[in-house]
């Protein structure tokens, strides 16, 4: 079995009852709810990397002024929608057999 090391924190009466309220509903006891706070706690922390260039392109974003009226329009462009006739040969949905009716 691997070592463990105790922890130990302090809940507000309030923060106590709604956590073992939520420990009961789920059927825990208190200390595995706290395990399992924990674990959960790590892997959000563990996902947060602040040296992902994701947080300099928002930064680069936020100082852009945005533009008073957008680029491009793909409802006016020709190229970007195909336009549908009405004719529905050739369809097929998903699960369906190759049969037309």
């Amino acid at each position: 079995m691997s070592e463990s090391t105790y922890v130990q924190t302090e809940l507000s009466d309030e923060e106590y009852r709604h956590f073992k309220s939520l420990a009961q509903e789920r059927g825990l006891s208190l200390t595995a709810a706290l395990h399992e706070a924990a674990e959960v706690w790590m892997e959000q922390q563990d996902q947060i990397d602040p040296d992902d260039p994701l947080f300099a392109i928002l930064d680069q974003l936020d100082q852009e002024p945005v533009p008073e009226t957008p680029r491009t329009n793909a409802a006016t462009e020709d190229d970007l929608v195909e336009e549908w006739r009405g004719d529905t040969a050739g369809i097929r949905f998903s699960g369906t057999p190759d049969s037309e009716e």
